[in-house]
């Protein structure tokens, strides 16, 4: 299976349009590639590279986990790279729109960007993201050139895993955090790179009763829909997310 021309299933797509309110920011003006965070400062700064899920980076139920990581990372001395895939398309969410292969050019495209930025210490960029971003991290370490990494850390929350192969880039060490009972990215779909990836490179964490997007705290723990069922897990979301100081 191409991994380019993977797209997104209709049920993933479903489970984002159905539970999330769509409360798009403010477009990024033209002087800028992509929106960003800086922290105060005139030293270098590691750099985070913020992935949406396929909605984008929207607020559920009136509260905005991106921001919140986003406004948690610049307190601790990141520079937060916001790597709006959407956004830049005029798109509202990823269905059948954009594959998992452009959202990875699009994080390359971002990291090259913040490596070229005078307060970025280009060896210490991370990229974060979430389902359909996460399968967007599989992508851009799958197509990684050779010779100093774009980024060097990358953290993956229950990532859509379709098809993901095992990437051949060992300067970069990588968490992925899963729900062992998420059913609208089932954790066995990542076992290609859980178990193909050198335990030295990719630590895989499968938390217990934690369902698909379990640290989004403005949802009810159980929530049922036709895609199948969400919901928040406080436990799994704590220890998933830790100090943000850890990635530098």
């Amino acid at each position: 299976m191409r991994f380019d021309r993977l797209r997104p299933s209709a049920r993933m797509a479903a489970a984002y349009a159905a539970v999330l309110s769509l409360t798009l920011p403010a477009q990024t003006s033209a002087a800028e590639l992509f929106r960003l965070l800086t922290p105060s400062g005139a030293s270098r700064h590691p750099a985070v590279l913020l992935v949406s899920g396929c909605s984008g980076f929207i607020a559920v139920n009136g509260v905005n986990l991106y921001e919140e990581r986003a406004a948690e990372l610049q307190a601790a001395g990141y520079v937060v790279v916001f790597v709006d895939y959407l956004g830049r398309r005029n798109l509202k969410n990823c269905s059948g729109q954009i594959s998992r292969i452009q959202v990875g050019q699009d994080i390359l495209e971002a990291a090259a960007w913040a490596r070229a930025r005078p307060d970025v210490d280009p060896a210490r960029i991370s990229a974060i993201g979430w389902s359909y971003g996460g399968g967007g991290v599989i992508a851009a370490l799958t197509a990684m050139p050779p010779g100093a990494p774009a980024f060097a850390k990358a953290v993956m929350y229950y990532p859509d895993c379709r098809g993901a192969v095992p990437w051949s880039v060992t300067t970069v060490s990588a968490v992925v955090h899963l729900g062992a009972i998420d059913e609208v990215a089932p954790p066995a779909l990542c076992d290609g790179i859980t178990k193909g990836v050198p335990a030295d490179r990719l630590r895989a964490i499968t938390y217990p009763n934690a369902r698909h997007a379990f640290d989004l705290r403005s949802l009810p723990e159980r929530t049922q829909y036709q895609f199948g069922t969400i919901g928040y897990n406080a436990e799994a979301a704590q220890a998933s997310w830790g100090r943000p100081p850890s990635l530098s």
